[in-house]
């Protein structure tokens, strides 16, 4: 058993790596300032939306596996080992924003009063680490009284637990062999699939793999992940662009593509394109990185502009199939988090359409299972609701955002008896397109020509 410290521990990576690391029976401090997401979580609640993260909370809290304080003095007496998981937002010229990593370290630099091993947890570009070190050198001694670790998270939202407990991989990087040891047995109970907790989704048959290397090294494979996960989603976008100006079928495209074993069927669902918390701002530090080491990222700079020319091809249909003015069309828009399966809208395209779509005075309302509260803390004026009937009956505009499953279920025949008969536009292929069809609704499919 080690004591570890999440710095950031309220925020998604942070809640995720705490619970998970407390659940390997490790006892963990977790620190965050945000007072009122502290609260919820002492009590075995959480802001962040993630299956099945509540009642593995509540029972790490009964055993009093994991804490919650807003000192991070506290957080680093009680532990051995700190995560550094707080947030890496883009700045305006897509640099990743530092200051949080920096103020955590500064104030680390005199908290430090024994060997402590530093986990940098969040998604950071490559120097960073340097950074960490050089501040904690100036009052430390790197080796005897601290040593820096790149450790880059691969969670999925809406799936973070899963790839906590069954990752792809687990990737350490660092110099010292000190340090990798103790990264070894923090780990040891996942990789012997042991935990102090009933977790589903543990396989101690399952080997994981465990890749240890130099901290730029692991940095730059998180960017690169990140990089091919978001290039993969404009090269299908774009192909579907094309399918539907030559009459393809998009559907039948990405089944033929993901049956080639080389390619696999990953991320190539055509949709309104890639954004979120990671994908868009890790893209875009990659690219800033790149162009500060003197090296020119046409590739990437190309999937950033594909992407945001998606979003552009759905207002052009909105607007072919309703006329140029939008002013008080009732527009519907299903799906307002970033993706199904979580209630986070950072970076949302839904929420940048509907921002978009209000700017032309359309009069839009949202529907989400989980991201109500969440979008309309965001947009005070944003018309949003869990209650499909109520977002659908009326709208003259359609637009079908995430792949919730609840959209492929929807009582068309119901819609069409409201009065009104909307025209719809499928981004993510999840409709039942024969229920429209037999039902004499319009409806337009992201790359496909009818």
């Amino acid at each position: 058993m080690t004591n570890i410290g999440v710095i950031g521990g309220a925020g998604y990576v942070g809640l995720v790596t705490g619970v998970g690391l407390a659940a390997l029976g490790h006892k963990v401090t977790s620190m965050d300032l945000d007072q009122e997401r502290l609260a919820m979580l002492r009590t075995g609640k959480s802001a962040v939306y993630e299956d099945g993260l509540e009642s593995i909370l509540s029972r790490l809290n009964e055993i009093e596996q994991i804490t919650f304080t807003d000192d991070q003095s506290e957080a680093v007496r009680n532990s051995d080992v700190l995560f550094i998981a707080v947030g890496t937002p883009s700045l305006s010229d897509g640099a990743a924003d530092l200051s949080a990593v920096i103020a955590v370290a500064e104030q680390l630099r005199d908290e430090i009063s024994e060997y402590t091993v530093v986990v940098v947890k969040s998604t950071v570009p490559v120097g960073t680490l340097n950074v960490v070190t050089d501040i904690l050198s100036q009052k430390l001694t790197e080796g005897e009284d601290f040593d820096v670790v790149s450790n880059p998270e691969f969670l999925r939202e809406g799936s973070g637990l899963i790839d906590f407990f069954a990752p792809s991989r687990i990737i350490v990087g660092a110099a010292s062999e000190r340090a990798k040891s103790v990264l070894r047995e923090i780990y040891k109970p996942l990789l012997d699939g042991t935990t102090v907790v009933d977790i589903p989704w543990i396989d101690s048959a399952c080997e994981i793999p465990y890749v240890e290397t130099d901290a730029t090294s692991a940095q730059l494979t998180k960017y690169a992940a990140n990089a091919y996960l978001a290039t993969r989603i404009s090269f299908i976008n774009e192909i579907a662009g094309i399918s539907e100006k030559v009459g393809g079928n998009i559907d039948d495209i990405v089944e033929g593509l993901g049956l080639d074993p080389r390619i696999g069927s990953g991320y190539l669902q055509p949709g309104i394109g890639f954004g979120g918390p990671c994908l868009d701002k890790d893209l875009r530090a990659l690219i800033t990185v790149a162009r500060e080491n003197y090296y020119d990222p046409v590739m990437f700079n190309g999937v950033l502009q594909r992407n945001e020319l998606q979003l552009r091809e759905v207002i052009n249909k909105i607007t072919a199939a309703v006329g140029p003015s939008l002013y008080q069309k009732r527009i519907a828009l299903l799906g307002l988090a970033f993706k199904e399966g979580t209630n986070d809208v950072r970076h949302s395209l839904s929420i940048r359409l509907y921002r978009v779509l209000r700017d032309q005075g359309a009069s839009v309302i949202g529907h989400d299972l989980l991201a109500v509260d969440e979008a309309t803390e965001l947009e005070p004026d944003l018309e949003a609701t869990s209650n499909l009937d109520a977002v659908l009956n009326g709208a003259e505009v359609i637009v079908a955002l995430n792949s919730d499953s609840v959209y492929a279920e929807i009582d068309w025949p119901q819609v069409k008896l409201a009065g009104i008969s909307p025209y719809i536009v499928d981004t993510r292929g999840i409709l039942d397109h024969r229920a429209l069809t037999s039902n004499d609704l319009i409806f337009d499919v992201l790359g496909s020509s009818g």
